[in-house]
């Protein structure tokens, strides 16, 4: 019995391990492939590089075979990708057209306020809708609640496992 306990718990422990370090690939793949455009467009302060930048990120999202909700139960329009790629696209729109405006001028000053706005407090949700969109699609055991149930889970089996094999004591 002794034995069984320390092989589930052990058997626990190098799945937790493999968990954690597909989360550190996972993290960095969508970081490295998508939301580092996101980051780089923020950054940017000039209308034409935070332009390109965001045009990458679109690009980049359209290319990652997100499902069609952020949510495998619950879905609603705000947890739509394609709602939310509307969304974006229309503050890439803004962009372009901003683009061909006197950098002087008050409605280019105004609309650089909205833009920035629209980045550093309104995105919030939406990033977040493509971020679990791709985790969904791509590491489906790390996407959100699953991936929170599964290390909670497997944390619990191994330390009961462990003890319980040492409440059992030798064989």
């Amino acid at each position: 019995m002794r034995k069984t306990l320390i092989i589930v718990g052990a058997l626990a422990v190098a799945w937790l391990t493999i968990l954690g370090a597909d989360a550190i690939v996972a993290n960095y793949e969508y970081e490295n492939m998508v939301l580092s455009y996101w980051n780089l467009a923020d950054k940017a302060s000039t209308i034409p590089q935070k332009s390109e930048y965001l045009d990458r990120f679109v690009v980049a999202l359209g290319s990652a075979q997100l499902p069609d909700h952020a949510a495998i139960l619950l879905k609603t329009p705000d947890n739509d990708v394609s709602q939310n790629m509307l969304a974006l696209k229309s503050l890439q729109g803004r962009l372009h057209e901003i683009q061909g405006m006197d950098v002087q001028s008050f409605q280019y000053q105004q609309a650089i306020q909205q833009i920035t706005a629209q980045e550093q407090g309104e995105a919030s949700n939406m990033l977040a809708v493509f971020e679990n969109a791709w985790y969904l699609s791509h590491h489906f055991f790390l996407y959100d609640w699953i991936g929170e149930v599964l290390f909670l889970g497997l944390g619990i089996i191994a330390v009961g496992a462990f003890l319980g094999a040492a409440a059992v004591g030798e064989d």
